[in-house]
């Protein structure tokens, strides 16, 4: 051990008691997952995601979102993995690839024994339900930031086909 290290030669403390009047810090928090930057963020971005089914066996376009929103939809947010796409699309340190992160509910899930295996997560032929139900409950669809980005040059996380959808904003 480096000799400053309770304050003597090779970790030994030679002259020095022990501090015991100083607090100790609390033990760190174990996570089962990691913490968002921002929850329950008032402008949130939706996006259409193809999401391995391994369950059914099959691909699904499904509708993920960025941050934890505000208000209602968020009781539609769920955590998830998302399995790999194909054993050719693997996450290393030159292909990133997103490997777990937000997910919206279908509005039609049933509330208790479903979706153990991914089947409650709204596909994208849900979307003007969603749309409907954000609007019925506060949020804002905003167009002008969503029209820049979909006719700018800048595409969000290829890797995993991300396709915007829209930005909605939650009006309390």
């Amino acid at each position: 051990m480096y000799s400053f290290i309770n304050g003597g030669i090779g970790g030994l403390n030679n002259n020095r008691r022990p501090n015991k009047t100083r607090p100790q810090p609390p033990p760190a928090k174990t996570l089962n997952r990691p913490t968002p930057i921002n929850t329950d963020a008032k402008t949130v971005s939706l996006f259409s995601q193809p999401y391995l089914d391994t369950y059914n066996e099959c691909y699904k376009d499904i509708v993920v979102i960025n941050l934890v929103p505000k208000g209602p939809l968020s009781e539609f947010v769920k955590f998830i993995k998302f399995p790999p796409l194909s054993e050719f699309k693997q996450h290393s340190a030159c292909n990133s690839i997103k490997q777990c992160g937000y997910a919206i509910r279908s509005l039609n899930s049933c509330s208790s024994g479903c979706g153990k295996f991914g089947d409650d997560l709204m596909n994208v032929n849900e979307i003007p339900d969603l749309i409907s139900f954000l609007v019925s409950n506060g949020y804002s669809v905003d167009t002008s930031i969503t029209k820049m980005f979909n006719t700018s040059e800048i595409r969000f996380d290829t890797n995993n086909s991300h396709k915007l959808i829209c930005f909605v904003t939650y009006n309390e």
